[in-house]
């Protein structure tokens, strides 16, 4: 959010191109910490950004973007897009050494060679990197130590030997001028002490009448100083103020996008496990209706009979089979209008509004559309689903289409983990995933639990964290967890609390007010 509200305080100031500082901060932090999902996120935006807005910036987006595609072992892609950056930079003439930032394609490209251990190719990249910023130390330094390190690699003692002498000797000499000003701060303080003693031995002897008259003029000035220098922040602290407002009602409102993104994700989920709910009232329907067709037909036979020749007690059976089928068809239909409410319920957006709800029907509901919805994935998965619902329960008031939401969430996660667990090929292992419904006191308590791989202990603080997921790239957003603790603790005022075991399962527990 930090780098978020710098980065618009420069935009709005003139100073600094779109996308640097978000690249540059957030995504290179998320790689350092292997939140590979994360970087990918930041660096979408910041090339939407750049496109948009300053297309002379790309270059340091691609190489950026280079180094998400060499965590992923993507060489040739994260080749490609540095050759993407000399393309942009030859064509539009765009510098490479500058205030907001330098690029170094081929420093990046040096890395990627080390990577699959093409040394030669390295060194080569290395040497015209060194080159192009030869008047900058900081940059001269890592190249000269990583093409040492390279030389090293190729069994090539001298020029690595070679190669580390310039490294240590510019090293040296950067810290010989960073210790030359130091100096230089010492000495001008110390000849601010000198001068000091020397004003208050004048004042002893009377001899600074117009040294005061200078010295107070000067505090004068100093006083003009510091007031226009107060005036300068307070105003640039409205202006950072305004921006920050900016920033977090545009955070909100990218939140909610998100949030909603997370929400319609969880409908694609339920899609397959309605079509398969939905056919089974409809298989009804349809067979019912075509048995009462070939009834009336019967019917419609024995009527054409002669008076005497008709059969009035088969006629009258035939009826009434009618009738039961026509009751059955009124059943069925019920039924498939109940699931496809339940559908546009979770769909739409939530209005907010709490009614009173029969929990174990939304429970059992949520859990038969989440199984069939796996089971359309993949249709060699099988798990024992169990249920514990307290029948005692009287209707609880919340908003049922947020509480879906998070029952869903859960539920999915569970038959995921269960399903991960099975494929490593644990011999015995049976999947099972079960849900519980009952009253603690003056709360309702609903537990989701699988028997899955548990969560690791070094993760389980971050779990509800929005854009962290163990999953692979691309099989998660991150949201899920902290959209459903969201909803339970903001929205209901309740707890969503969670216990594992690693290599033996874990429960999510959903703790509500109990308000019937």
């Amino acid at each position: 959010m930090y780098t978020k509200l710098a980065f618009q305080i420069q935009q709005k100031e003139g100073r600094g191109p779109s996308g640097f500082f978000v690249t540059q901060n957030l995504a290179q932090g998320f790689l350092l910490n292997n939140d590979l999902d994360s970087a990918a996120f930041i660096i979408k935006l910041a090339y939407d950004s750049c496109k948009k807005n300053d297309e002379n910036m790309l270059p340091v987006i691609f190489q950026i973007w280079s180094m998400l595609e060499l965590k992923k072992q993507h060489f040739d892609k994260a080749d490609s897009l540095l050759e993407k950056a000399w393309e942009i930079i030859n064509e539009k003439k765009i510098p490479t050494i500058s205030p907001q930032g330098n690029v170094d394609p081929d420093y990046y490209r040096a890395l990627i060679r080390i990577e699959q251990n093409k040394y030669a190719d390295a060194a080569n990249f290395i040497v015209s990197d060194i080159e192009r910023i030869k008047n900058l130390r900081n940059e001269t330094i890592r190249d000269y130590k990583l093409l040492a390190e390279v030389y090293d690699k190729m069994g090539d003692a001298e020029k690595s030997k070679e190669n580390y002498k310039k490294y240590i000797s510019l090293q040296d000499s950067l810290l010989a001028d960073q210790r030359k000003l130091s100096n230089i701060s010492f000495e001008a303080e110390q000849q601010m002490n000198e001068k000091e003693l020397s004003i208050n031995q004048l004042k002893s002897e009377n001899k600074i009448s117009a040294l005061t008259r200078n010295f107070s003029f000067g505090i004068i000035a100093l006083v003009l100083l510091l007031s226009g220098a107060i005036y300068y922040r307070y105003k640039s602290k409205q202006k950072a103020n305004a921006v920050l407002k900016k920033t977090l009602s545009d955070l909100k409102s990218t939140q909610a996008q998100l949030i909603q993104a997370e929400k319609m994700a969880s409908l694609g989920e339920l899609t397959a496990g309605i079509a398969h709910e939905i056919q089974n009232p409809l298989n009804f329907v349809n067979n019912f209706s075509e048995v009462s067709n070939e009834l009336i037909q019967e019917i419609q036979e024995e009527r054409n009979k002669e008076q005497g020749v008709r059969d009035e007690v088969l006629e009258n059976e035939l009826l009434n089979d009618i009738k039961q089928n026509l009751e059955k068809i009124n059943h069925h239909g019920k039924r498939a209008e109940a699931i496809v409410k339940g559908m546009l319920q979770h769909s739409r957006t939530s209005s907010g509004v709490k009614e009173p709800i029969d929990i174990n029907a939304l429970c059992d509901e949520y859990l038969r559309l989440s199984y069939h919805g796996f089971r359309a994935k993949d249709k060699s998965f099988n798990a024992t689903v169990k249920t514990d619902f307290d029948t005692s329960l009287e209707k609880i008031t919340i908003i049922p289409q947020d509480i879906g939401r998070v029952v869903l969430n859960l539920l999915t996660n569970a038959f995921y983990a269960v399903d991960e667990k099975k494929k490593s090929g644990i011999e015995n292992y049976e999947p099972t995933v079960s849900i519980n419904t009952k009253k603690v006191d003056d709360k309702l308590e609903i537990r989701v639990s699988d028997n899955g791989n548990g969560i690791p202990q070094n993760v389980l603080d971050k779990i509800f964290q929005p854009f962290f997921t163990t999953k692979p790239t691309g099989q998660g957003t991150g949201l899920g967890l902290s959209m459903s603790y969201d909803i339970i603790t903001n929205e209901h005022s309740g707890e969503l609390k969670v216990e594992t075991k690693e290599g033996e399962g874990t429960t999510f527990i959903i703790l509500l007010l109990y308000k019937s």
